[in-house]
């Protein structure tokens, strides 16, 4: 919990001093990357990561369902079964053997 609560005050303190000086004017021009420049590298990678890995769980959630799709066309039977052999007589089950009231009661 602590861990956490100091790194959403971290986030948001750097957040709130890039907002604040993004707003103000440059007073000269310096050489070498400026903290903006760094961020926005920082921004642009995220980013790419996370559409890499995005493209990569579709990837493999597409293969997943396609093997889904075959493994249900393997399982169907090829040809339909014929009209008369789904007609078959079924056997009847066996009477189950009556108990009494008394037994019931009693178990």
């Amino acid at each position: 919990m602590l861990t956490k609560r100091a790194s959403l005050l971290t986030i948001l303190g750097l957040l709130t001093t890039y907002l604040a000086s993004a707003q103000t004017a440059p007073a000269t021009a310096t050489s070498g990357p400026q903290p903006t420049d760094i961020l926005g590298w920082l921004a642009w990678f995220v980013a790419a990561v996370v559409l890499l890995f995005g493209m990569m769980t579709a990837a493999s959630l597409a293969a997943v369902a396609a093997e889904a799709v075959e493994a249900d066309r393997n399982d169907q039977p090829a040809t339909p079964v014929p009209a008369a052999a789904a007609e078959a007589p079924v056997a009847a089950p066996a009477p189950a053997p009556a108990v009494s009231t008394e037994q019931l009661v009693a178990a």
